[in-house]
């Protein structure tokens, strides 16, 4: 089981000696995972733990909120991934205006330091720290030295099947609705989390109950109706995960509503997750309430038949 400091919350404190990387790792795509599993490895060859660093909330949120992107992967969606990987421990550092202040050094001798203990500390090719993102490998190579660290610079894979591997390629292929060509980049399908919460209940006079999801602090896919697998109590339903404005009911809202197509019980109140599959189509504002459900029926029996091909996949 992997291990949190959550720094967030607790009070430094040092752990054991390990192989350690560090940065953002926003959507944990293929890139990330690279690195991550090599420093996996590199711990094990020495009989140390692995730790993944990490901050929440995003850089950019502090730096820039105007321009601050949403987010891919929340905390525990990273947790849940990096365990998948055989992590040790993720450490998780709250970022705010006064680390962001930090020169460089500063920012190791009075935020690292105190808090690990590495015996190798791994980093990518674009890796940058401190006050104006001033430190690089360099920098931080000698600051090792002094302290028996030693400093190694990974390549990772930058694309796949002509897809760049970047969180940003992503954020826009996300925008668009592509969530097959992210799910390739990710390693994974994209995944939101929220609580559900009570909507319109319109669905339910239609014949299609759905589960509202509330605020969340994750990237939205697109407008539009998706094939989606939804994760609630610990079981994994096929789901009909609808984005939009209900053009066809004068919306003013944007909203995801899961339909779960095996399941009509209450679940106010509860986490549910959406994994995105494919895109089944677009928004589309009906003349009449009928057209809308037998759209909604047609659609139905495409998810179905997407989820029952990804499924047959990866079984």
């Amino acid at each position: 089981m992997i291990t949190i400091n959550d720094w967030l919350k607790d009070a430094p404190r040092p752990g054991p000696r390990s192989v350690m990387t560090v940065g953002v790792f926003d959507g944990l795509h293929l890139g990330h995972q690279f690195l991550v599993k090599k420093t996996i490895a590199r711990a094990r060859e020495l009989n140390v733990p692995s730790l993944v660093l990490t901050f929440a909330p995003h850089p950019l949120a502090v730096l820039s909120p105007s321009g601050a992107p949403e987010i891919l992967t929340t905390v525990s969606q990273k947790r849940e991934i990096l365990q998948g990987l055989g992590l040790s421990t993720l450490g998780v550092l709250r970022f705010d205006e006064a680390m962001s202040a930090l020169a460089p050094e500063a920012f190791l001798n009075e935020v690292i330091a105190p808090r690990v203990l590495p015996v190798e500390i791994l980093i990518g090719p674009d890796f940058r720290f401190g006050k104006n993102a001033e430190g690089h490998f360099d920098l931080l190579k000698a600051w090792g030295k002094t302290r028996g660290i030693k400093t190694l610079a990974v390549p990772i894979q930058e694309t796949l099947g002509g897809e760049t591997i970047s969180s940003s390629h992503a954020r826009g292929l996300i925008k668009i609705g592509h969530v097959e060509a992210v799910a390739k980049i990710l390693g994974r399908p994209y995944r939101i989390e929220g609580e559900v919460v009570k909507g319109q209940r319109r669905g339910r006079t239609l014949g299609f109950p759905t589960a509202n999801l509330g605020k969340m602090e994750q990237l939205l896919p697109g407008p539009g109706v998706y094939a989606a697998l939804a994760r609630l109590r610990g079981k994994v339903f096929a789901a009909m995960t609808s984005i939009g404005h209900n053009p066809t009911f004068k919306g003013r809202y944007l909203t995801v509503e899961s339909y779960l197509l095996d399941f009509s019980d209450n679940c106010y109140g509860e986490k549910l997750e959406v994994d995105f599959i494919q895109r089944v189509r677009g928004v589309i504002r009906f003349e009449t309430v009928e057209a809308l459900v037998a759209q909604l029926r047609e659609d139905e029996i495409k998810a179905r038949s997407v989820l029952r091909d990804f499924l047959g996949t990866i079984a």
